[in-house]
């Protein structure tokens, strides 16, 4: 069942291929069914740009929904913001 939140504006996940923290971020977002649309910024320039303009850093993953933004965040974090 996914949350209202979720429904209403679906997360941005920014990501690198093959990045481990990336990878388990995305597998956390699947088990709990929040919907997010992920942006590879290490193949898209436009995404690196986006993400860079959000944080000014480049540490990924980053989630961002609601002008909220998280960069490399806990699953306590996680769940504050999403659940």
């Amino acid at each position: 069942m996914q949350n209202n939140a979720a429904t209403a504006a679906p997360v941005t996940l920014y990501v690198v291929p093959d990045c481990p923290l990336c990878a388990r971020a995305c597998a956390w977002l699947d088990e709990h069914n929040i919907e997010h649309v992920e942006r590879d910024v290490a193949n898209d320039f436009g995404a690196l740009r986006a993400m860079h303009r959000l944080t000014r850093q480049r540490f990924v993953p980053v989630f961002g929904m609601n002008g909220r933004i998280l960069v490399r965040p806990t699953e306590t974090e996680l769940a504050e913001l999403l659940l």
